[in-house]
């Protein structure tokens, strides 16, 4: 090569490989890869929605916290975290002594100002920033943890002697000033390495802003911070910081001087400090600035490309998805009705999507409804989810300046979960007192009798008399029993009345009265020769309808 050629990075080795802060990272993952890392962990299958009532508003309880449907924009933010990362470092090589030269400039600016105080000048840095903004319950502190559990947020060089931090998070309490959030950073690092004391001899050394600013530089290279998340940025008080202009200098001289990579998560309060005038907004703005809104309800698209096939929107594939933990015992099909009522009741929010979900769920097993309804959806919504009506109405209105007025609102979290606790509590004690009263069949009886159709608020009165009369029976002779009584003359009618005061339904076909021993003359499809055949395999029932493909097996939803 020549003296005037320039040599050129062409490969991911030439860019990273003699970087050990970025060759020791994991490996940055493929598309396929980082929906298996953000999908969700929760297990689902058709026979818990046959347990205890108690005992399925546990399972429904998961959801808030283990149901993820990875969609297109958490995709992106992954690939950006992960560019910012490693990008972040390649001006900190600590193979070339760019780290040492930024841990001199840092330094150097705590000396007292002379001539030679910056003769040796930093590196250039690669780090940049960017901001999330969305309402409150759009998901973004849940997908940014997400995305940072792939990481080992502290890594040994021991053949180096260092630590390397390679991401540190930190949140603005309500109302916090700049020196408060310095002292949250000193109190993050601290919790990460474990065997520091930063927050004690920084906060209480009664050191100003700047001072503050002074030791982060030095602690982010001497540890090597490979990105710092700060969230809840609209919590900043511009007042007590001195101006947003102020506090966007403070964030640029991290990025530009320290060499740390920022994220900044606010709602769109936040834009009062990111977007103080132009300039500002370019400096929060440095790999994009991601507005995360909430999902649109959008229909399926054809596919231009391919005619036969349909674009799902993420708030169909979201829903689809979800739609599937059903654990009451009459799971409902997701029709357009039900869907549009779900939007209309919670506007795309995910946080209120999943929470109303599972607060349907529990009431219609407490009420023992056991069915999802559009009138279930007015009822829990009108009845739990009172403090978010205000800015949900704001948004149904599409009135910019309605909707201003709710931008910092925080989607409440304790009353719901204070109902799933007393709706678990009433549930269990019902469940107690049954199976005092009753024995251990009245929830299996009950499931299987939903099953075939029965209504679950109907047949309640005959499982309850059934297992009063024979307390001792078998699971199978109990079930013949109530069979029998529910084929009645006098069931039928019951049936009709009830039919007349719900919504309408397909007609219930009349069943011939057997006796056990009949039970393996049956259609192949018919319940009572499941029960036949998994008595002379000695198999549990379940077991063997599963084995012939007769219950859905959602435990493994795909990305549409």
């Amino acid at each position: 090569m020549n003296n005037n050629e320039v040599a050129v990075n062409t490969s991911i080795e030439d860019i990273y490989g003699d970087n050990p802060l970025i060759t020791q990272l994991p490996p940055i993952l493929d598309t396929k890869s980082v929906i298996k890392h953000l999908r969700g962990k929760l297990k689902f299958l058709p026979k818990q929605r046959f347990y205890a009532q108690q005992e399925r508003i546990h399972l429904i309880a998961q959801l808030p916290h283990d149901f993820f449907q990875p969609l297109t924009k958490h995709l992106s933010l992954e690939q950006k975290i992960s560019i910012m990362i490693r990008q972040g470092y390649v001006s900190r090589n600590i193979t070339n002594g760019d780290r040492n030269r930024h841990l001199h400039a840092a330094f150097q600016q705590l000396e007292p100002s002379n001539e030679s105080s910056y003769r040796y000048a930093p590196p250039e840095s690669t780090a940049t920033s960017m901001s999330i903004i969305g309402c409150s319950g759009s998901g973004k502190t849940t997908t940014m943890n997400k995305i940072l559990r792939y990481y080992p947020q502290v890594i040994e060089h021991r053949e180096l002697g260092l630590k390397q931090i390679v991401y540190l998070k930190i949140d603005c309490p309500h109302d916090s000033s700049l020196k408060n959030l310095c002292s949250n950073f000193f109190r993050a690092v601290d919790l990460a390495l474990g065997d520091t004391n930063f927050e004690h001899r920084f906060t209480r050394s009664r050191l100003n802003v700047n001072a503050m600013l002074q030791q982060m530089k030095i602690i982010a290279n001497n540890y090597s911070i490979g990105l710092l998340i700060i969230d809840e940025i609209q919590h900043l008080n511009t007042k007590k910081s001195g101006g947003a202009e102020i506090i966007l200098n403070f964030f640029v001289t991290l990025v530009n001087v320290a060499s740390i990579p920022i994220v900044m998560i606010g709602t769109p309060k936040a834009n009062e400090i990111l977007q103080e005038d132009l300039r500002s907004a370019r400096r929060s703005a440095g790999l994009g600035s991601l507005i995360w809104e909430p999902m649109r309800n959008e229909a399926p698209t054809p596919d231009l490309s391919t005619p036969d096939q349909m674009i799902i929107s993420e708030w169909y594939a979201f829903t689809n998805t979800l739609w599937q933990y059903q654990w009451v015992q009459q799971p409902a099909e997701l029709t357009d009705e039900l869907r549009n009522t779900w939007y209309y009741y919670t506007q795309g929010i995910p946080d209120l999507v999943v929470k109303l979900f599972c607060l349907m769920q529990i009431h219609a097993i407490t009420i023992g409804l056991e069915k999802i309804t559009s009138e279930l959806f007015k009822k829990v919504y009108e009845e739990q989810l009172q403090p978010v009506h205000d800015i949900l109405d704001a948004l149904r209105s599409g009135n910019p300046t309605r909707i201003a007025r709710y931008s910092d609102l925080t989607i409440p979290q304790v009353q719901i979960e204070e109902y799933v606790e007393q709706q678990r509590f009433k549930a269990a004690l019902k469940t107690e007192i049954q199976r005092k009263d009753l024995g251990p069949h009245y929830s299996t009886l009950i499931g299987m009798l939903t099953a075939f159709d029965y209504p679950a608020a109907t047949i309640e009165q005959y499982v309850t008399s059934t297992l009063k009369r024979y307390p001792n029976e078998k699971l199978k002779t109990l079930f013949q029993h109530i069979l029998d009584v529910l084929d009645s003359p006098v069931a039928e009618d019951k049936f009709k009345q009830h039919q007349t005061t719900t919504l309408a339904r397909k007609p219930r076909t009349s069943r011939k009265v057997m006796k056990p021993e009949e039970w393996k003359s049956t259609e192949a499809n018919d319940l009572r020769n499941f029960f036949s055949q998994a008595q002379e395999k000695e198999v549990d029932v379940y077991e063997l309808l599963k084995s012939s493909h007769y219950l859905f097996d959602p435990t493994s939803p795909v990305l549409h």
